[in-house]
């Protein structure tokens, strides 16, 4: 008799805007190979800013078929390609080049109404597979994290996916922070991205699952929004000035804590018999990099260069839905 505890199959997806094309695709060729949604493929779907879209979006249930996942990967990439303008949807306004300086850049209001039509009034309690979301809380700059876990505990803690969405991707900036009740209105607050201090939420993940993962072996399936490889050119950066760090700090803080998390992670799995670590990443150098980027051209090129690393790791990701979905 195999007395093998059952492997906890954990999903973390990195922030990174419209670059979350990148992970859907990677999501996509999974649920591909092994004919089944990522609902049924993962025990905990983990997401920071963007990633929150899929982890969340991925356990939404069907109307219908309640045990069932509404949506597919590939719907998520088509939203991605289809509504990227609606989602950063900016008013024009007559001083625009003050936007994302004196205010923030885009106007939420197109961006909540997908969020609508895609969840109405389905909760995090409603959630197929367990599901952890950071959002910093703007009132003490705490960090709180969305769970089903909580949800199922108390009503007070349950909150519209829809809200827990628009709040974990605030990113600063780029929208307005964003004020969410409870669905029993006890408890309510003002939130922002967690992406400004935790792109990659693998530690979170680790943290959320402590308790049920401490005898068993771990799949760890970490998915990435692109990174820049090419080193910056150490003599001038050395010489920046403010605006310089400007365009360039958040990439550079997510890139930090993002490789810190890795390898914080792998260390941490090593000591666990039967685990594994896989991370899907690709290289930005030459592809289009900023988070808010919609234009069809630019988002054409991120799919593509997804599909091409898709192929390139086939072999891997073949193993990994073998792993995943052992029965297949």
């Amino acid at each position: 008799m195999n007395n093998t505890p059952h492997p906890l199959r954990i999903l973390c997806i990195d922030g990174g805007g419209m670059r979350g094309i990148i992970p859907a695709t990677f999501l996509e060729k999974l649920e591909n190979l092994t004919g089944k949604g990522i609902a049924d493929l993962f025990d905990i779907a983990v997401g920071t800013s963007t990633g929150s879209i899929l982890s969340v979006g991925l356990n939404v249930p069907d109307q219908e078929k309640s045990h069932r996942p509404r949506y597919s990967a590939l719907d998520f990439v088509n939203m991605y390609l289809d509504l990227g303008s609606k989602i950063f949807y900016e008013d024009k306004k007559l001083f625009k080049f003050l936007d994302g300086i004196t205010h923030p850049t885009y106007d939420p209001s197109e961006y909540e109404k997908i969020l609508s039509d895609y969840f109405g009034e389905c909760t995090m309690a409603d959630l197929l597979s367990e599901v952890a979301v950071p959002s910093i809380e703007l009132e003490d700059m705490r960090m709180h994290v969305f769970s089903k876990a909580k949800a199922k505990e108390s009503e007070s803690f349950n909150f519209a996916v829809r809200h827990v969405i628009r709040a974990a991707t605030a990113a600063p900036t780029y929208f307005p922070s964003a004020r969410v009740s409870s669905v029993n209105n006890s408890f309510n607050g003002t939130f922002l991205d967690a992406g400004v201090s935790t792109n990659n939420p693998g530690m979170l993940a680790l943290a959320e699952t402590s308790t049920i993962s401490e005898d068993r072996p771990c799949i760890y399936v970490s998915m990435g929004t692109g990174q820049i490889k090419k080193p910056l050119d150490v003599i001038k950066a050395s010489n920046w000035g403010e605006l310089e760090w400007i365009k360039s700090i958040f990439d550079l803080q997510s890139d930090a804590q993002s490789s810190y998390t890795e390898d914080t992670v792998k260390e941490l799995l090593s000591g666990k018999q039967g685990s594994s670590y896989h991370r899907f990443q690709i290289d930005l150098h030459d592809l289009p990099q900023n988070m808010d980027d919609t234009k069809t051209k630019d988002l054409q090129k991120l799919r593509d260069a997804s599909l091409q690393a898709v192929e390139t790791q086939i072999d891997t990701l073949q193993s990994l839905a073998t792993l995943l979905n052992p029965a297949h």
